[in-house]
């Protein structure tokens, strides 16, 4: 035979199958193109192996609807035949059309933001978890138990925010979770009738208009036991997951306290160096709440207090860290002394960390002594200091504290090349002490 005829037969044959699984096709609701059972584009052993899965199944489960290939609402030999003809007539190159489905592929992505304080995010930026950082069971999205009894003294917060991304707008998407013990809001502080329900772990569509690109949603873990857990997002019709997030419980809450008249607010005053540092941690996944000194009393009652008993009652928070400057240092005694004297009240908890940079006593808005004191029960301290001078800084200095690091009493910043002509207005914006303080407390808590 000739060999023009052969290839034109062979193309009239191909034309033909693909022409006949086109029509196939024409009932089901799968938004992917024919055959691609997976979503990824193609017709290949993959989407064998995902069809060969959902034999004999009723495709109600969102997972198999694309292996429905004649749209009579069940997977059987029918559709079998009907897909070995898509297979064979696509040969791994895009596969055809369905009359009446899209063609175009769906993606999707999740972006997850640190914790919220209060209300909002004041005094700290909407800051979003790096995409480097997303699936990493440290470094990822850190969320707070928000079990039944938690008081959230700021208001709901507990909630951490997601925003779902779709293309093309208004694509069907869905939730995966892998874990119970998250739930998902369209609002943040839980409306009634505002919780996206799960069914076996996997949500209905996301609630997006037809020309929505992105939803906002509010992620809760409503578990009081810890853990980690991941949030998927996937094309309604297929199991293939487009992002993933690994949401985990934190167990420790950092305490920043700034000097007197230090307020702490966005974007971070650059002098304000124990705020630049709280900040920092924030940004690398700590819990971390930022707090003008005064509001711990001098017997260390105030708001600060409020969030580290709450977190330690309803939360599950089992370590603290707490550090300050100038005044903000004699209130970090004041606040974990307080802790400690109301420990069989409180439970199991350990002050991991504390830190004070030139330290002074705060008793009232006008104290100048020094806070010489180690924190008690603390299990680490850093300690810088300098000598203040009537010209300089009124005579304004922290000082040596016993059992402090580095060690035997902290580090006296004017004896360093570096420090040799701070003040104390000056001496906590260097940023070797700022560097010293995320480190160390790095070292000695977990997130």
């Amino acid at each position: 035979m000739n060999h023009h005829r052969v290839t034109a037969l062979t193309a009239v044959v191909a034309a033909g199958v693909l022409l006949i699984a086109q029509a196939a096709c024409a009932g089901i609701t799968c938004p992917y193109s024919c055959g691609d059972i997976t979503g990824d584009g193609f017709v290949d052993l993959d989407d064998f192996a995902a069809f060969n899965a959902c034999m004999g199944t009723a495709p109600a489960t969102q997972d198999c609807v694309c292996s429905d290939m004649n749209g009579d609402g069940g997977v059987d030999l029918a559709d079998y035949a009907l897909f070995t003809l898509v297979f064979a007539g696509s040969s791994d190159e895009m596969p055809p059309a369905c009359t009446g489905a899209s063609a175009e592929p769906i993606t999707a992505s999740l972006t997850a933001y640190r914790p919220q304080n209060g209300a909002g995010y004041a005094p700290l930026a909407r800051i979003a978890v790096a995409d480097a950082d997303e699936v990493s069971p440290t470094y990822g999205p850190g969320i707070r138990i928000n079990a039944p009894g938690d008081n959230d003294p700021a208001g709901e917060d507990d909630l951490i925010e997601v925003l779902v991304t779709v293309d093309p707008p208004g694509a069907a998407v869905a939730l995966r979770r892998g874990a119970a013990a998250l739930r998902v809001w369209t609002t943040r502080d839980k409306q009634p009738g505002t919780e996206i329900a799960f069914t076996a772990d996997r949500t209905g569509a996301v609630p997006l208009g037809p020309q929505d690109t992105q939803r906002t949603l509010w992620v809760e873990w409503a578990s009081p036991n810890h853990g980690t857990a991941t949030l998927a997002v996937e094309p309604l019709a297929s199991a293939v997951a487009q992002d993933t997030l690994t949401f985990h419980t934190f167990t420790s809450l950092v305490l920043v306290l700034g000097g007197e008249g230090q307020v702490p607010s966005y974007p971070v005053d650059p002098n304000s160096g124990t705020f630049v540092v709280g900040e920092a941690l924030y940004r690398a996944g700590y819990d971390a709440l930022l707090y003008d000194e005064d509001v711990v009393g001098a017997d260390g009652s105030g708001a600060a207090s409020d969030a580290a008993e709450d977190a330690i009652l309803h939360r599950g928070v089992t370590g603290i860290a707490i550090f300050g400057y100038s005044h903000g240092g004699g209130s970090t005694y004041d606040l974990a002394d307080r802790l400690d004297v109301r420990r069989p009240l409180l439970g199991v908890f350990t002050i991991y960390y504390t830190s004070y940079v030139d330290s002074v006593s705060n008793n009232s808005d006008i104290d100048v002594g020094q806070e010489l004191r180690r924190p008690p029960s603390t299990d680490y301290h850093l300690n810088h200091y300098q000598h203040g001078t009537l010209f300089e800084d009124f005579f304004l200095d922290g000082g040596p504290v016993p059992n402090s690091n580095p060690p035997p009493t902290g580090l006296d910043v004017e004896t360093t090349a570096w420090g040799a002509n701070s003040t104390h207005f000056t001496v906590d914006d260097y940023v070797q002490v700022r560097s010293a303080i995320e480190s160390t407390l790095g070292a000695q808590l977990n997130r």
